[in-house]
């Protein structure tokens, strides 16, 4: 269901901003952002967490982790940190095009990307992360070019990319989508991931499960979980960054960070309390995942992983 929602969030999304195409303003990236996390807290099932701050969040406008919390070591994970602009029409006379218009906000310009690309740098908060943008589109704004990486409604690129481009402020040309088109990626990459079914469905015995008939015997329905664990993510992001790297982007390496923080181990325990909250500081999305690196077969899915995202 996770890869379902990551491949079919796009195109709803497209479609629902393509509705303020003669309102006033357009909907802004802050209301795209809610929708996308709207989606992930219908989730819940599949290991995932959702939670917001009590206040409007500052900086960037949400992060995910990626957490193992049962790994060795006292779990391991990698967070992500992402800021969000929406494409906006400019009218010209051969047509209109579209583009960030806040591509390089800040004082002074450029400065939102430089503080957001610098803070990931710290491993903040003894976090492994990375920064991202999210890229919103109208339904209006995708053009297919054949050969070319498609516009969705949500696309991804690596934060550095875009505090590179945008230091010290930038042009229109700059920002226009057509100039980010080749550094795209998808949601699907982040959240596409075989499924193994590692733990049963839930229920007692003589409780009404989902059962399968085989060959004349019964047998417990098993529920299917996402396989993926902090390590295969960072496998496949760090192959992205290597890209951008020979392109002359910055060389990043993400490493995952070995026990789990108390603060997020409080969060998928669902322990709100109130002295704990203060501490989101942004809308946060944690998925969790029971693969161990312990796992007898971890080696040989790791490499299966690696090899399919480089085929």
């Amino acid at each position: 269901m996770l890869c379902e929602f990551a491949r079919s969030f796009p195109d709803t999304l497209a479609d629902l901003l393509d509705r303020d195409c003669h309102l006033r303003r357009n909907f802004r990236e802050e209301t795209a952002t809610d929708l996308l996390m709207m989606g992930l807290v219908g989730l819940q099932s599949l290991g995932i967490t959702v939670d917001f701050p009590d206040e409007v969040a500052t900086g960037g406008d949400m992060e995910w982790l990626f957490a193992a919390p049962h790994d060795v070591g006292g779990g391991t994970y990698v967070r992500l940190i992402i800021q969000s602009k929406r494409s906006k029409f400019a009218p010209s006379n051969s047509g209109g095009y579209w583009f960030y218009e806040h591509l390089d906000h800040g004082d002074p310009a450029g400065a939102q990307a430089h503080t957001l690309v610098n803070y990931a740098a710290t491993s903040p908060d003894g976090h492994a992360t990375l920064p991202l943008y999210f890229f919103y589109h109208p339904r209006s704004a995708i053009t297919p070019i054949p050969g070319r990486p498609n516009i969705e409604g949500l696309n991804v690129v690596l934060g550095d990319r875009v505090a590179k481009v945008v230091a010290g402020g930038c042009g229109r040309a700059q920002k226009k989508v057509e100039a980010w088109r080749d550094h795209f990626f998808s949601l699907s990459d982040l959240l596409c991931w075989p499924l193994s079914p590692t733990s049963l469905a839930s229920g007692l015995p003589g409780q009404w499960t989902t059962e399968f008939l085989i060959d004349g015997a019964f047998s417990e329905g098993r529920v299917g979980q996402p396989a993926w664990h902090p390590q295969f993510v960072a496998d496949r992001l760090n192959a992205l960054l290597q890209d951008s790297a020979q392109e002359g982007g910055r060389r990043w390496r993400l490493e995952p960070a070995t026990g789990l923080p108390d603060e997020i181990r409080q969060a998928l325990a669902a322990e709100k309390l109130i002295k704990e909250r203060p501490k989101v500081r942004r809308p946060r999305a944690i998925f969790t995942s029971s693969v161990s690196s312990a796992d007898p077969s971890f080696e040989q899915n790791r490499k299966a992983m690696r090899a399919r995202r480089h085929g």
